[in-house]
């Protein structure tokens, strides 16, 4: 299945190929993806500082593209050893379903 990936603040439009199974739940699993992306105690190279508060806190957010949605996806929901998603620069297929970020 073919699924299209918009990014609010780019141009460029990028394809997922992945299972129907997989793009079926697409959409669950984006929020999954979410959750996981925000949460500090998982260790990923997304994290990105912006800054140290007057208390001495760093201050942290995110910085992602669709990679890694499609790492996500291989490596900590499904890996099973197995790559279900892949990026594809242009599809001749009509996407299936389309998120957003």
């Amino acid at each position: 299945m073919i699924v299209k990936i918009e990014f609010t603040y780019e141009e460029d439009t990028v394809y997922i190929r992945c299972p129907a199974k997989v793009g079926r739940n697409i959409r669950q699993l984006q929020r999954d993806f979410d959750t996981w992306l925000y949460d500090r105690k998982n260790n990923h190279p997304y994290w990105t500082s912006f800054g140290v508060e007057e208390d001495g806190t760093e201050c942290w957010g995110v910085s992602f593209n669709e990679e890694a949605f499609i790492y996500w996806l291989n490596n900590v929901r499904f890996n099973k050893g197995k790559n279900v998603a892949s990026l594809i620069k242009d599809s001749k297929v009509l996407p299936k379903k389309t998120i957003n970020f």
